[in-house]
C-alpha cells in the first residue's frame, strides 16, 4: 500500500497545467500571451508601458532600415517604420500598472508580412528582456561586494 501511495503521489506533478507553468518558467516569464489575429502579432508583457515604451523605441531605431528614420509618436505611442523592405507598425498600450500589450503589424508589396512582423515582435521582446534585466545584473555583484 506505501508502495502504491509512493508512485501516484508524484501523478499531480506530470498534470498538465503543472506541465505548461514548468515550461513558462523555464522560458521568458515575462510574457503572458502572445496571439496573432488579423495580421497582428500582440503580445501582453508583465512590464510597465514606462519601461516597455523607451526600449521599443530604441529597438526600432536598431532594426529600422539605413538611410530611413522611425517616426514615433507618444500619444498614442505609436513608431512607424521601415524593416527589411516593409512598413513597420509598433503600438504600445498600457493595460494596467505592470501590464503592456505591444502590437506589430507589416506590409511589404501591398501586402501584409507576418514573417517580418513576428521577427520584429521577437526582437522587441528579447530586447525588453535584456534590458529589464540588466539593471539587476549590475545591481547584484555591487551588493555582494559589500
Amino acid at each position: 500500500m506505501n508502495r502504491l501511495l509512493l508512485l501516484l503521489a508524484p501523478l499531480p506533478l506530470l498534470s498538465g497545467c503543472f506541465l505548461v507553468a514548468a515550461g513558462a518558467a523555464g522560458t521568458a516569464g515575462y510574457v503572458v500571451s502572445q496571439q496573432v489575429s488579423n495580421h497582428v502579432h500582440t503580445a501582453q508583457v508583465s512590464f510597465d508601458v514606462d519601461d516597455v515604451w523607451p526600449s521599443v523605441k530604441e529597438t526600432m531605431g536598431f532594426l529600422q532600415e539605413p538611410g530611413s528614420e522611425a517616426t514615433v509618436q507618444d500619444f498614442p505611442r505609436v513608431v512607424n517604420g521601415r524593416v527589411d523592405g516593409a512598413k513597420v507598425r509598433v503600438e504600445v498600450e498600457a493595460l494596467d500598472l505592470d501590464m503592456t500589450t505591444i502590437r506589430v503589424t507589416a506590409d511589404k508589396y501591398m501586402t501584409k508580412d507576418n514573417a517580418t512582423a513576428k521577427e520584429v515582435l521577437d526582437q522587441l521582446l528579447r530586447r525588453l528582456d535584456r534590458s529589464t534585466l540588466a539593471p539587476e545584473t549590475t545591481a547584484t555583484p555591487a551588493s555582494a561586494a559589500k
